[in-house]
């Protein structure tokens, strides 16, 4: 069934009698569409519903907790252990029911969410009840293998997305505990099978959306956690290869759709003007290469495979990502793919000829970012979109304007720099408001 907004719906019911009454539609056309509409579609949730619904799941979690905490103290050992396993035997009741009765968005996210957060506090209770030895990863791990399951049968974002926070954590926390945390990838493989199916039912779908986000997320942070950094600098080859493939894969699945509504190319794009920025600073390329491989108790042997392996897998969905969106044939296309392809280059131009060339690789991407804002103000003028025009004024402005504290200029030339860039901000998007709204009248 279609979701469609009760406001739509509406809308649909005021001009249908319009267009029959102008003789556009007939009353049987009319009377077929009315039909269609009111067996085929349903109304979609409303935000605030939903925001509402699980947040009260949360109060009445965290109150339960609150009254057994009231007098916890001077409860025998049996009775603590009954109660604390009170909390995730009404998150499972309250599963249950979501799945028996066939429950909406707010129901199955109330569940979840609760029964999530009722897992953790149950474990956290019996390990005090009966002072279980343990620490934070093997208590972030349990947790978050206990929800899983929930994540898939009810369908629940919010437990999906307390899922990846919870193993996101456990990468730092184990990385720091253990030395390594290489089982992140394990854990998260499920959670790539979940994103998949959910794109391909409904690649546009708000919750399909959100859990997009979650893992381009939890792969940006953990990526950098795993990493051994046995050979310093391979970072810059990883993270180049997964920001230019997720906003490449952005093209392939959402096309032109733009913003919020394409998270792989918005998260993509934003991603490598951030990292290009830090690359712009000769002394990101300061001591890279596998002249500087580290040795010590605390960087293991295999760490050099390890990064590499995990650097060479993203380059390799980098590659595949960039050769579905050539048959777009795009500047923009061409500009995302060949960041790697730079900043790979500039790795093993720093790695061979040491720090001679950190002058060199900085110059590289001062201009790689100089290109990569204009073309999005060009982008942004063409098609009309001012989120594009005023991404790359952002993106010149944050180029200048350090570059410009850099060369420790007075305070004069400062403030008629600033003028400008704002003179032009304010000037560019009055002529884009103005031109917008022409081609909205002429249509």
């Amino acid at each position: 069934m279609r979701k469609v907004s009760a406001r739509n719906l509406q809308w649909l019911e005021k001009e249908l009698p319009i267009l029959e009454r102008e003789g556009i539609l007939a009353a049987d056309a009319v009377r077929g569409i009315r039909s269609y509409y009111r067996e085929n579609t349903g109304g979609g949730l409303h935000w605030a519903t939903l925001a509402f619904a699980v947040l009260g799941s949360l109060l009445i979690g965290a109150g339960i907790i609150l009254l057994f905490a009231h007098n916890w103290d001077e409860l025998d050992r049996p009775t603590r252990a009954v109660l604390s396993f009170c909390p995730v035997a009404i998150g499972a009741i309250l599963s249950v029911l979501a799945l028996v009765r066939h429950g909406g968005v707010a129901r199955r996210e109330s569940a979840g969410i609760f029964h999530s957060l009722a897992v953790g506090s149950s474990i956290a209770l019996i390990g005090q009840t009966y002072h279980i030895p343990g620490n934070v990863p093997g208590f972030l791990l349990s947790w978050s293998l206990l929800i899983l399951p929930l994540a898939f049968l009810l369908g629940s974002t919010g437990a999906f997305l307390i899922y990846l926070g919870l193993i996101c954590g456990w990468s730092g926390v184990a990385q720091d505990h253990y030395g390594q945390a290489a089982a992140f990838w394990l854990l998260l493989a499920p959670a790539l099978v979940k994103v998949w199916a959910m794109v391909r039912v409904d690649r546009n779908a708000p919750d399909t959306l959100l859990s997009v986000y979650g893992i381009l997320f939890t792969l940006a942070i953990s990526t950098g956690i795993v990493f051994e950094r046995t050979v310093p600098g391979l970072w810059i080859v990883a993270y180049s290869a997964l920001l230019s493939a997720a906003a490449l894969l952005g093209l392939n699945l959402y096309r032109d759709r733009e913003g919020w509504s394409n998270p792989p190319k918005t998260f993509g794009i934003i991603g490598i003007a951030l990292l290009a920025y830090l690359f712009t600073w000769s002394d990101m390329w300061r001591d890279i290469g596998w002249q500087w491989t580290r040795n010590g108790w605390h960087y293991r042997t295999w760490g050099t495979w390890a990064d590499a392996t995990i650097a060479l897998a993203l380059l390799a969905g980098w590659i595949a990502a960039a050769i579905q969106s050539f048959r777009r044939n795009s500047i923009e296309t061409i500009t995302l793919a060949a960041f790697p392809a730079i900043a790979t280059l500039c790795f093993f131009i720093g790695a061979a000829s040491g720090d001679q060339s950190n002058g060199i690789n900085a110059v590289i991407f001062n201009a790689f970012l100089l290109f990569y804002g204009v073309l999005y103000i060009v982008l942004g003028c063409r098609n009309t979109k001012l989120r594009q025009l005023n991404g790359g004024m952002a993106i010149l402005s944050l180029l200048l304007v350090t570059r410009f504290f850099d060369d420790d200029f007075g305070f004069l030339a400062r403030g008629i720099v600033f003028i400008a860039l704002g003179a032009c901000f304010l000037t560019v998007n009055l002529i884009m408001a103005r031109r917008k709204k022409t081609l909205e009248a002429a249509s």
